[in-house]
């Protein structure tokens, strides 16, 4: 049999990892999935609907799909009956140093050519086979786990003796083709006649057979594909509804609130007030300014960023998704919103998959409020943000009177904030902008900062790292005020050596060491706290400071 496409059989194995029967209530609707194997999905009974990757299948008892690892799926049931589907999961392992039948190595080809909606014609055979995976998934002897085993590579002989010509000459595939050009670009008008073209195929048969495949008829897909769009935009941009009408394609904005109050039940406007008071985020990062502004996600990096001595009763009940994030996980939490920074790149084209995903790149000279600022456009809560500096303006203007009538005179004193590392041999120096009380000393008091510090911050780096102990005069002579952060290493680690005793603030007690949960962390809240810590700190200790000798 020539196939058109090269079979992988010869440098793939294929193992079962699970096959389950799931089973949807009417109008039901499964928790989005991201796929960690190859999954085949099957339909033993009901009808609904599949979403894959953001398309949407229609789904009956002819329905099998295959859906590839790191695509985002979920099922719902129609009104009418229960949804029962198998899902068989498998993987695949390539083989390396595989030779074919001239002796050579054979070439790797792709894991699994099949994709999609499948050929299962003829359906006894399909249900026939799903049946028996399912009804011998577990098995207690040896033998048995090798029948099993036996019966998925007949499976995926079957689908792919069906399949395997699948090109660009199959309806299906061609009405697949557009559906990839319609999501590519929704603004573009266009009839069902040019989407036949490019099927090749007439209109009557693309209608027909595209909603055959969707559900929809053509004109109901791109409304509802450009209505899906507006629905991100409305949430997540302070853009008016004229423009975000024409970006999504429409051109009279009043056809558009129309369709959109037809599609989904409610004004754009009742539609984003609603939604806002429940917006579900997930905060790779910037978690803490979110809970600053009152909005609690449902997902957050604790493990990295979590552990602010402030915000620990709120972070007590938001889900720790880690700092590698299982994207399985993220999804079960149905976020509306995945904000993140650098650290996450990697993932974010299957962050996406999952949910409207943001990226706002680290930039060391952009504050905390400034951030604050970004992320309240996105979800609405622009007059929090302005509060949050407001506020944090305020109490700094208070907590310099209060050390000015302690004889400390913020604005002339410099001040330095380092952190002991590498088992004493070693410090860090910090900026404004880089956690560890800098915001409250640089911003909050206007303390003066060394020159060193000074250059730190002006290059947007606002960290230096890993600085022998020997060189620590060079950065904090200067310094009236020293401020040590307390991450694992404490000043009993350094009090002993001469690096440390000569340095002028350490030899007039001005010197202050401070707990990483209490002052490593950069949110508005943590920035407030750490302004009020500080000044007690500074108000109390005042009195016991030794003056310079001149």
């Amino acid at each position: 049999m020539s196939t058109g496409m090269r079979l992988p059989f010869r440098s793939c194995l294929f193992s079962l990892t699970e096959i389950k029967l799931e089973s949807l209530l009417p109008s039901a609707r499964m928790d989005k999935q991201m796929a960690e194997a190859y999954t085949l999905l099957g339909i033993e009974q009901g009808t609904g609907i599949l979403m894959l990757d953001g398309k949407r299948y229609r789904l009956g008892k002819a329905a099998g799909f295959l859906i590839h690892p790191s695509s985002v799926y979920e099922l719902e049931a129609d009104e009418g009956g229960e949804l029962e589907c198998y899902l068989a999961i498998f993987r695949v392992q390539r083989v390396v140093g595989v030779e074919g039948n001239d002796g050579h190595p054979v070439e790797l080809s792709p894991a699994f050519p099949l994709a999609g909606k499948l050929n299962i014609q003829p359906l006894g055979q399909w249900l026939k086979q799903l049946r028996a995976l399912y009804a011998n998934r577990v098995q207690e002897q040896e033998l048995d786990a090798f029948k099993q085993h036996i019966r998925l590579q007949e499976l995926l002989y079957y689908l792919f003796s069906r399949n395997a010509q699948a090109s660009s000459d199959q309806p299906y595939a061609a009405i697949s083709r557009t559906l990839d050009a319609l999501h590519a670009d929704i603004t573009q008008p266009i009839t069902v006649e040019q989407l036949a073209r490019m099927a090749n195929l007439g209109v009557r048969q693309y209608t027909y057979l595209f909603k055959e495949l969707t559900g929809l008829t053509p004109s109901e897909y791109v409304a509802k594909l450009r209505i899906d769009q507006a629905k991100k935009q409305l949430l997540f941009t302070s853009d008016s509804l004229n423009a975000i009408a024409r970006q999504v394609g429409f051109h009279d904005v009043y056809y558009f609130s129309r369709r959109f109050k037809q599609l989904v039940g409610q004004s754009p406007k009742h539609y984003v007030d609603e939604r806002r008071r429940e917006l579900r985020v997930v905060a790779l990062y910037y978690g803490g300014i979110l809970m600053s502004m009152g909005v609690k996600p449902v997902g957050a990096n604790l493990t990295w960023w979590g552990g602010s001595a402030y915000l620990r009763k709120i972070e007590a009940t938001v889900m720790d998704v880690g700092a590698a994030p299982s994207l399985d996980e993220i999804a079960m939490l149905k976020p509306d919103l995945i904000l993140m920074n650098d650290n996450n790149r990697a993932d974010y084209d299957n962050l996406k998959k999952i949910a409207p995903s943001i990226l706002i790149p680290y930039d060391g000279k952009r504050s905390v409020y400034e951030e604050a600022r970004i992320i309240g456009d996105l979800i609405g809560h622009a007059r929090s943000a302005e509060r949050l500096s407001a506020q944090f303006d305020r109490k700094a203007a208070e907590s310099r009177k209060r050390i000015a009538a302690a004889g400390i005179a913020s604005e002339k004193d410099t001040a330095a904030i380092i952190r002991i590392e590498e088992n004493g041999t070693a410090f860090s120096i910090f900026g404004d902008n880089y956690g560890r009380g800098g915001w409250a000393v640089y911003r909050g008091f206007r303390f003066q900062a060394p020159n060193k510090v000074r250059q730190l911050m002006a290059s947007g780096r606002q960290v230096e790292q890993k600085i022998p102990l020997r060189l620590l005069a060079d950065y904090t002579a200067e310094a009236d005020l020293l401020f040590v952060v307390n991450e694992g290493e404490g000043v009993d680690r350094v009090s002993d050596q001469e690096d440390w005793m000569r340095i002028p603030a350490v030899k007039r007690n001005r010197l202050f060491e401070l707990r990483h949960e209490e002052i490593s962390y950069v949110d508005p809240l943590s920035c407030e706290a750490q302004l009020e810590l500080l000044t007690e700190l500074l108000v109390s200790g005042s009195a016991s400071w030794e003056h310079p000798i001149f």
